[in-house]
């Protein structure tokens, strides 16, 4: 049995390959990682132009794959 599914703490009906799931999960840590430096540039009042640009990109691209290869209620939550 894989560990990865445990690190998600969720689990969904549709069955995902384990490349998938580190696909998504090295996503999500480049997703966070944006999000929290666009979240400094934005509090510390620096450019935040390309920060947000770049965490509303992985943003979109994020809910485009779980669209395409999860279940409607991955996105939910």
């Amino acid at each position: 049995m894989p560990l990865i599914p445990l690190y998600l703490f969720h689990v969904t009906t549709v069955e995902h390959s384990e490349s998938l799931l580190w696909t998504f999960l090295t996503f999500n840590v480049f997703l966070v990682s944006s999000g929290i430096v666009f979240m400094y540039k934005l509090f510390t009042q620096k450019k935040v132009r390309v920060a947000g640009t770049v965490f509303g990109i992985a943003l979109a691209v994020n809910y485009i794959l779980i669209a395409i290869f999860g279940d409607p209620f991955d996105l939910l939550g």
